[in-house]
């Protein structure tokens, strides 16, 4: 199954839980929470919801087969907003909660921060919105590890994965000698690949407001969990967690952008090998898909004809790897 290749792919192209139903036409971002209504267009509508007892926000567009999509570390579903209608118009109704210690969520107890910890509150954030079985999981970074725990701890839910620069691969660097991992790689290192990765070209700049937007209230509402968040990440290891929902005969999506240094190439080819699929390559930074959502879109139609055709959640024909 594993060729040793990669596939290009360009750049040009409230309410309180409960089931939820098709959403109207609203325009995403509006400050204050409530949704204005705008003819002719579908885009996101932010609600909120109650898990394990406290307040939740999360973002639903579109219509057809429910879907999740969890975003990446220090941000919000807001500055996907984009990413998410685009993810939409592949055929599904998308759903995106701010995961615990981002956008106002509470931090989980210090015992449930890991993955793992992560997979089975967004299992319990189905449960409070009605959602059973999910067409399509996507994540970003630390969503895609997060989407991973949870499409592991709960398969018969799913019918396909999207991971985009996810978090999960344990590999930081290759030597002649040497295989470093994310355990080894210093502090100084990501901040570094943080401001190179934003500052690679016109078209990233123009993400930073979006980005920022999201990322300095995260900051200042929660420092300390973000620090906190940040720590378990440079431990993660879901190669065998990969693997085995591959096993499973669940299709999984592995993408990354060739620009990426917060997820090195060798992080994704844990990954994609863990699969037992060649991975999708895109031109862009690390947060490529808010700033190519069209991009975005054609990965989850992609993925969502994968998941078809391996039977939907409880379906598929278990595959051997390697």
């Amino acid at each position: 199954m594993e060729s040793g290749a990669s596939a290009q792919v360009g750049s040009g192209a409230t309410g309180d839980g409960g089931p939820v139903p098709d959403p109207a036409p609203y325009v995403a971002g509006d400050p204050g929470g409530h949704a204005r209504p705008v003819r002719g267009r579908r885009t996101v509508e932010w609600r909120t919801t109650a898990v394990d007892g406290r307040r939740v926000r999360y973002g639903v567009v579109g219509a057809g087969r429910p879907a999740l999509f969890l975003h990446g570390w220090g941000l919000r579903p807001n500055a996907y907003a984009r990413a998410i209608e685009a993810m939409a118009a592949a055929g599904c109704r998308v759903v995106a909660p701010c995961l615990p210690g981002f956008g106002g969520t509470q931090e989980l107890h210090p015992d449930e921060r890991t993955f793992p910890g992560y997979g089975a509150w967004v299992g319990r954030f189905c449960d409070a919105v009605g959602l059973d079985e999910l067409a399509l999981v996507a994540g970003h970074s630390m969503g895609g590890g997060v989407s991973t725990a949870f499409v592991h701890h709960r398969p018969d839910r799913v019918g396909s994965l999207l991971l985009a620069n996810a978090i999960g691969g344990p590999t930081w660097a290759l030597f002649p000698n040497e295989v470093r991992t994310m355990v080894q790689r210093p502090f100084w290192d990501w901040g570094r690949h943080f401001g190179k990765d934003l500052l690679q070209s016109p078209r990233d700049l123009r993400m930073l407001p979006t980005l920022l937007e999201d990322f300095i209230p995260n900051l200042f509402r929660n420092p300390l969990g973000m620090v906190r968040t940040g720590e378990f990440i440079r431990r993660a290891d879901l190669v065998a967690e990969v693997a085995e929902i591959a096993a499973r005969g669940i299709p999984v999506t592995v993408a990354w952008s060739d620009r990426d240094g917060l997820v090195p190439r060798s992080a994704f080819d844990d990954l994609r090998h863990a699969a037992g699929v060649e991975g999708v390559v895109v031109e862009g930074s690390h947060a490529w898909l808010i700033a190519e959502p069209a991009v975005f879109g054609e990965l989850a139609i992609s993925a969502l004809v994968d998941g078809r055709a391996a039977g939907g959640p409880s379906g598929g024909v278990a595959i051997p790897l390697g």
